[in-house]
């Protein structure tokens, strides 16, 4: 998957000038450590879920409180994200658990997951009014980011454990989640997967409606599907400025799980398009999401390295397990400067 995506990695980071989310930070930013981070996307939509917390931890300055500079990169996809990582363009990236396991087993680059900021999945299968049920869908032109996405592989694993064929739509590659949804709403393709904040903008658009809905769909997908990750070997190099970047995270993490409406009135802000009433109803979506701890529990991540490892492609990926994939020494630090934060959902340490 990964040299498949080199070529396409070299124009897209030629092209791409750092994409800063939000504010310009302070004028001492440039004494900070800094990180350059991809988010495996392209383009600068506020989506209203939990991965919101990079943007508004830009805008609200939680960047600077922590004395971090971050340079977000914008690439199209986990496989050019994970490609950024392998070829050192990036020092971290948010890629799926999956993929973060080929590049360690399967490519013999040794990274590890440091930190999470969703305790679910938010998807949703979205489709014209006419596909009635998931078999529906066979034949139907269905918009993914790239083949081998996150949202690509975990289709294929949800449409799987129905007992339905992984390649049952024709899937039509088409980039970044709000080009997918606008796409689905102009009818150009016939079903898509997103998260539920993306199909919010197009979600009273007349002949459309939620096939899967996120509910059903996290419960026949892993808990934690995606994480930050760094290369082994930029880890002491970078050290500081990942723990800076990791108790920022956290910390802004924990000011929305605990105020809401603060993150409702900077969603507000930021996606005018949507109302305020789709907004707290998100808002209600994500209340147990928010990485409070850093979701980094052990039996979550067996859980959903398990959940990779059952997919027919892994057959000939060799088998690693979480102490391998994992350096929990950010967020234990984290952790034992901020304490453990109460929770109800999966992130709780209880």
């Amino acid at each position: 998957m990964f040299e498949t995506a080199t070529s396409a990695l070299r124009s897209a980071l030629s092209a791409a000038a750092i994409v800063t989310l939000a504010g310009a930070g302070t004028a001492f930013a440039q004494d900070f450590p800094e990180l350059t981070v991809t988010l495996a996307t392209d383009d600068n939509v506020f989506n209203p879920t939990t991965s919101s917390v990079f943007q508004l931890a830009q805008d609200l300055g939680f960047f600077d409180k922590h004395e971090v500079k971050v340079n977000f990169i914008g690439l199209d996809g986990t496989p050019l994200a994970a490609a950024a990582l392998q070829s050192g363009d990036v020092d971290v990236a948010h890629i799926s658990i999956d993929a973060a396991i080929r590049l360690d087993a399967g490519n013999d680059l040794p990274v590890r997951g440091f930190l999470s900021v969703g305790a679910a999945i938010p998807f949703l299968i979205a489709a014209k009014s006419e596909i009635a049920s998931l078999e529906d869908l066979e034949g139907h032109s269905f918009a993914i980011s790239d083949i081998g996405g996150l949202d690509h592989a975990l289709t294929q694993a949800v449409l799987r454990s129905y007992g339905l064929d992984p390649d049952l739509p024709d899937y039509v590659a088409i980039g970044a989640p709000s080009v997918r949804v606008q796409a689905l709403a102009v009818k150009r393709v016939d079903a898509t997967t997103v998260s539920f904040g993306t199909f919010a903008a197009v979600e009273d658009t007349p002949g459309l409606h939620v096939l899967l809905p996120a509910d059903a769909f996290a419960a026949r997908a892993p808990a934690l599907p995606k994480f930050l990750v760094v290369r082994e070997d930029n880890i002491d190099a970078k050290r500081e400025a990942l723990q800076r970047f990791t108790d920022a995270v956290m910390d802004a993490s924990r000011e929305f799980a605990a105020d809401p409406e603060h993150w409702i009135d900077a969603a507000v802000e930021r996606r005018p398009d949507l109302s305020r009433d789709s907004i707290e109803k998100t808002a209600r979506l994500n209340s147990t999401m928010w990485c409070v701890n850093g979701c980094l529990r052990p039996d979550t991540l067996k859980a959903s390295m398990d959940f990779a490892y059952s997919n027919p492609d892994f057959s000939d990926v060799p088998v690693i397990g979480v102490d391998d994939l994992i350096d929990f020494s950010f967020t234990d630090a984290a952790l034992e400067k901020m304490g453990v934060a109460e929770t109800t959902g999966l992130d709780s340490r209880n």
